[in-house]
């Protein structure tokens, strides 16, 4: 649902005047102001006052906001494990749940508090297109009129496929010269473009857009070279998209990887981390890490625990939305090393130095929130996401994290 005109329902807390609109000014009276009764396009707290005024209809109709991410409400049925669903965002709102007569509900009651458009069952969303067979309890979102928008935007709609995001042997290192502002503002606006589709569908180019972003303060002719690769990539794959099979009932699992050293300016390694359910890809990340890790060990331990941070988080979400989480996440890393950290409280002069924030994956460890489990290299779907890696690779992590054509 689309609601009209949103931010003019906010209530003000304030005495707010305005200037008399231009064309709208009262014969007689060129010296008076108007005394808004209500929120107005242009204030600073226009778009809080409607989010409090929403909020509060939510809550009438006993929705619960979650405390993992205020845009999601939760209402509950009395005596019933079935639920319904608000996503919040801004003036959009995807409600979904288990019963459509409570849905119909929800948009009933919200229709005569504000002029609202139901546009029906999900198609898009946030700039994402969402398509479901419910038969087959599939689910399947892409972004492919937007990459091919992006494609268009910087003029490489025609342009020739590449089957990886970066070229083998990329060298992605800093500028010695000085880029013009113009050079800047076009990088920039490039890899923001990249930016958007890697975070909502396309995990396989998160190492490529992450690592080129960390230059766009001076980015060099490589650079715009290497960013303007990934369009060529994504040409060749712009209808993949990501796909949860409810049927298969696969739950949470988590991948760790890093690789040590991997940064030619710091030396600083890069973590890897994603999260799977229903086969498909829900979280991902690819991130510089901030310190610099004295061994392949140190510097997987320190992406593991980046990664029970966003388990517990994801878990938290999970439990609010009524998932049963009382038994532990599994996390795959391929390293004995780090595993043997996790699950062993040790101090040693090998890892005395290391920061104690990073000894929270023992703490939930500890508590029977993750188990760990050692997979082999050429099973870890996070490798991808820590280095640039062949064809084969790549093409093995689209398989794993449900992206398809």
């Amino acid at each position: 649902m689309d609601v009209k005109t949103a931010f003019l329902n906010g209530d003000l807390e304030e005495e707010i005047y305005m200037e008399q609109p231009e064309g709208w000014v009262v014969k007689g009276k060129e010296d008076h102001v108007c005394l808004l009764k209500k929120a107005i396009y242009g204030l600073k707290q226009a778009s809080r006052q409607w989010n409090a005024k929403i909020h509060q209809s939510l809550l009438d109709l006993e929705f619960t906001r979650t405390y993992s991410d205020a845009g999601v409400y939760v209402y509950r049925r009395h005596g019933g494990n079935s639920v319904t669903i608000v996503v919040l965002y801004v003036d959009d709102l995807l409600l979904f749940g288990d019963n459509k007569n409570h849905i119909k509900q929800v948009k009933r009651m919200l229709g005569r508090q504000y002029k609202m458009t139901d546009l029906g069952a999900v198609q898009r969303f946030l700039g994402l297109r969402i398509r479901r067979d419910r038969a087959s309890r599939i689910v399947d979102i892409d972004q492919e009129d937007y990459v091919q928008s992006v494609l268009e935007r910087f003029e490489m709609a025609d342009c020739k496929p590449a089957n990886t995001p970066l070229p083998a042997g990329a060298a992605l290192v800093k500028y010695d010269g000085l880029a013009s502002d113009a050079e800047r503002s076009c990088y920039q606006s490039l890899i923001g473009s990249l930016m958007y589709a890697m975070l909502g569908t396309r995990p396989d180019i998160a190492f490529a857009v992450t690592r080129l972003s960390r230059y766009s303060a001076n980015p060099s002719p490589d650079h715009m070279k290497y960013a303007k690769y990934i369009l060529r990539y994504l040409q060749g794959t712009r209808t993949y998209r990501i796909r949860y099979n409810g049927a298969s009932n696969d739950g949470l699992i988590a991948y760790s990887d890093s690789d040590w050293a991997e940064d030619r300016d710091d030396r600083h390694s890069t973590s890897g981390t994603i999260f799977l359910l229903a086969g498909g890809a829900i979280s991902w990340a690819s991130r510089r890490q901030p310190t610099i890790s004295l061994s392949s060990t140190e510097a997987e331990y320190k992406a593991a625990s980046d990664t029970c941070r966003q388990m517990a988080w994801l878990r938290t979400f999970f439990d609010e939305l009524g998932y049963d989480m009382s038994e532990p996440t599994p996390l795959c890393v391929d390293n004995q090393g780090s595993i043997f950290l996790s699950v062993n409280p040790v101090v040693e002069r090998r890892t005395k130095h290391v920061e104690i924030w990073y000894h929270f994956v023992r703490e939930f460890y500890e508590a029977g929130q993750v188990d760990i489990f050692y997979v082999a290299t050429a099973d870890m779907l996070a490798d991808a996401l820590t280095k640039n890696v062949p064809l084969t690779i790549v093409k093995k992590f689209c398989e794993g994290v449900g992206l398809r054509h």
